[in-house]
C-alpha cells in the first residue's frame, strides 16, 4: 500500500524541484526524502522523477500524478482537522425516538439543561410508540422499554419503571374497589386497542385479559393517562405520574404487575460519536431521578 508519507514527499519535492529543497520542508533528512522517493517509484512501478545537475525534473507521468497527490493531502488535512475538532466542539443534529409519555411529559424538561451545556446542537424529537428502526438510522438514539437484541446495537438499561392500577376516587364512591383481577374484569377498564402489551402483562399475572374486557380503548398512552384523570375508568399507569395527582388512588397496590425497564440504544457505528455520547450519559443519569422523584 503507498504511504501518505510517501505522497507527501514526492509533493514537497515536485514543488521545491529538490531533495534538499524537500526535506527543508518536511523537516526531514535528504537521505530519508530519496528513500522516500525511491520506495514510492518501487511501488507504483513508474519513474516520477529525472535526476540532474539541475534537481529533480518530473517526468511525464509525474506529472501527471502531482495534482492527484495534492487532493489526498487536501483530503488527509481536512481529516485531521474535523477528527481534532471534534474532541473540543459539539455540534451537529441529534435525533431521539422515544415513546409518548417520556417525549412529551419527560424530555422537553430534561432537554433544556443538555441544550444550555451544548449549545450548538439541535435536537429532533420523533415520539411514537412504536419501536424506531436504528439499523436503518430512522434515530442518532432511542429510549427503549425492552432490551434489544440486535447485535449491531449498544444498549444501557438505566432503570425501571414501576405501574399500578389506578382510578378516579369519584368511581370508588359507586363501585367498590377490586381486589383481584378477576374482580377487575367486572369494572370498567380502560385498555389497548391494537396494542396487546396490556393482555400479555395479565398474561403473566395469571388473569388472561381479551381486547372485549376493555370498556374504553386507546393506543395513545397520552389518552390513555387522560382517561384515568377523566374517571372512565380502572387504568395502569406510571406510578411516578399518579403520585402528582391528588385526585387518583392506587387499587390492588400489591398486584405483581413486570415495571417497565428502560433501556438507552444507539447504533454501534455512531457510540463514538462524541455528542451521541454525552446524550447517552446526559440522559442515563437524569432519566432515572424522573420516576424517583
Amino acid at each position: 500500500m503507498t504511504s501518505l508519507d510517501h505522497i507527501r514527499t514526492f509533493a514537497a519535492v515536485a514543488k521545491t524541484g529538490s531533495l534538499s529543497g524537500a526535506a527543508r520542508t518536511l523537516q526531514l533528512t535528504q537521505p530519508t526524502v530519496g528513500r522516500h522517493i525511491d520506495l514510492l517509484e518501487t511501488s507504483l512501478n513508474v519513474s516520477l522523477f529525472t535526476r540532474g545537475r539541475d534537481g529533480m525534473t518530473l517526468t511525464a507521468k509525474g506529472a501527471d500524478l502531482v495534482e492527484a497527490a495534492e487532493l489526498m493531502l487536501q483530503a488527509a488535512t481536512g481529516f485531521e482537522r474535523q477528527a481534532a475538532g471534534m474532541e473540543d466542539q459539539v455540534q451537529g443534529t441529534l435525533r431521539v425516538a422515544v415513546n409518548e409519555v417520556l417525549g412529551v411529559l419527560v424530555l422537553p424538561k430534561l432537554l433544556s439543561d443538555f441544550m444550555d451545556a451544548n449549545p450548538d446542537v439541535e435536537v429532533e424529537l420523533f415520539i411514537d410508540n412504536a419501536a424506531s428502526n436504528l439499523l436503518q438510522r430512522d434515530a442518532d438514539i432511542a429510549i427503549r422499554m425492552f432490551r434489544p437484541a440486535q447485535s449491531d446495537l449498544v444498549a444501557r438499561k438505566v432503570g425501571e419503571i414501576s405501574l399500578g392500577f389506578y382510578v378516579h376516587q369519584r368511581v370508588l364512591e359507586q363501585t367498590p374497589p377490586p381486589r383481584s383481577l378477576s374482580e377487575l374484569r367486572q369494572a370498567r377498564v380502560i385498555g389497548f386497542d391494537r396494542d396487546r402489551s396490556m393482555i400479555l402483562a395479565t398474561e403473566m399475572m395469571g388473569e388472561a385479559f381479551e381486547r372485549r374486557d376493555f370498556a374504553v380503548r386507546t393506543d395513545n398512552i397520552l389518552a390513555h393517562i387522560e382517561a384515568i384523570r377523566a374517571g372512565l375508568g380502572f387504568g395502569v399507569t406510571h406510578d411516578w405520574l399518579a403520585r402528582s395527582w391528588p385526585e387518583v388512588v392506587k387499587v390492588m397496590p400489591d398486584l405483581p404487575i413486570p415495571p417497565l425497564e428502560v433501556w438507552l440504544t444507539c447504533h454501534s457505528d455512531v457510540r463514538h460519536n462524541k455528542r451521541v455520547r454525552l446524550m447517552m450519559d446526559f440522559l442515563a443519569e437524569n432519566l432515572p431521578r424522573v420516576w424517583a422523584a
